[in-house]
């Protein structure tokens, strides 16, 4: 049986969290590796909220972030986004995560059914009020107050389209009427960049992080042909204008399985004047070949498999742990440690401490 070490074991830290992360960010090696878990509703779940209060109530969400942090001893900032964002903001519905194994907003009424509504379907009155912005912009003023990194989920265009109408409609007026698919991704792009204009003359000066990334550019559901006609190009651009903007960098997340479009990923803008981007892999992307790929102008996050967190003995989150830091911590940009998509609400609180602990353990630099 794995031996787990004490935490008297443990190496000390060296730097606090922020000290550590302006280290990774300006191109040197900090103490250890930065620890930073992809975690939603498990953080107000921990604090003895509801699950949904995550999404929808920018103050207990913040809250749960700072105190689940300190609990654990994990790195970085509270951040908020989610996966079905596009539909909502457009005037569709969605439904907060309830019950035991809800673990996420999901749209429960999309804004376009028919080809018809596409014609119909244009871009909010006033984007303040639109959706989920208010519940971001809320959670921002928080990051502001503290002098924190604000971040602002910019996409991806793709998702939100297929959030904006039924995924499956999409993926056929793709091949049918892909003028139609174009249409949608189209105003999903002018969304986010009314968005990302907004949050740079609200936020003047500040440091501003576009959170982007979403599981329906996924190989299992389309071709890498398809994501470079489809999704490649409305990343670029919103990567492109953002950061012409004023924003200091992009944090995206590459959900699933998606190593047909990773060398593609490569050609987006990630940051500048020597900032580099953040990187995310899931498990079904291996985390060397995602160095070799991105780690020259990313710093790569990944990739522990969630159902191993949930479900595994801490011996062998112990281990899973180990492989994916010992891989990762070799990105010549820097690597942090991250779960490979969102840690579940129902995962142990020793596995999760098991986990942490793993990362100080191995991800000592020298």
């Amino acid at each position: 049986m794995t031996e787990i070490p004490m935490a008297h074991d443990v190496p000390p830290d060296r730097m606090s969290p922020p000290e550590r992360m302006q280290v990774l960010m300006s191109g040197k090696r900090p103490d250890r590796i930065p620890i930073l878990p992809f975690i939603f509703g498990f953080v107000t779940k921990n604090c003895g909220w509801e699950v949904a209060d995550v999404y929808r109530d920018p103050q207990k969400a913040f809250v749960a972030h700072l105190r689940t942090s300190e609990q654990y001893g994990y790195d970085g900032s509270p951040i908020y986004g989610y996966a079905s964002v596009g539909g909502w903001e457009f005037g569709g519905e969605i439904k907060m995560p309830t019950g035991e194994f809800s673990q996420a907003p999901t749209v429960t009424r999309f804004p376009v059914e028919t080809e018809d509504d596409v014609d119909r379907l244009k871009l909010p009155d006033d984007i303040m009020t639109a959706g989920a912005v208010p519940i971001m912009y809320e959670f921002s003023k928080l990051q502001d107050r503290l002098g924190m990194p604000i971040t602002v989920q910019m996409g991806s265009c793709f998702t939100a389209a297929g959030n904006t109408v039924e995924t499956s409609t999409l993926l056929k007026w793709m091949i049918k009427r892909p003028s139609l698919a174009h249409h949608l991704l189209g105003l999903q792009r002018d969304f986010f960049l009314a968005l990302a204009k907004k949050w740079v003359e609200l936020f003047p000066g500040r440091m501003i992080m576009g959170f982007d990334g979403g599981p329906t550019e996924a190989n299992s559901l389309i071709s890498v042909k398809q994501f470079r006609e489809f999704a490649l190009p409305y990343a670029h651009e919103i990567h492109e204008k953002a950061l012409d903007m004023g924003f200091t960098q992009f944090f995206t997340h590459c959900c699933g399985e998606q190593n047909g479009n990773l060398p593609y990923w490569q050609d987006l803008e990630y940051g500048r004047n020597g900032v580099p981007g953040m990187f995310s892999v899931g498990q079904e992307v291996d985390l060397t070949r995602a160095i070799e790929v991105m780690g020259d102008k990313c710093v790569i996050l990944g990739n522990v498999e969630p159902s191993k967190i949930l479900t595994g003995t801490p011996e062998e989150v112990w281990e899973v742990t180990k492989e994916a830091v010992l891989k990762g911590k070799v990105a010549p940009r820097g690597y942090a440690l991250m779960s490979g998509c969102d840690v579940a609400n129902e995962t142990p609180g020793f596995n999760l401490y098991t986990w942490v602990k793993a990362g100080k353990y191995f991800g000592q630099y020298d």
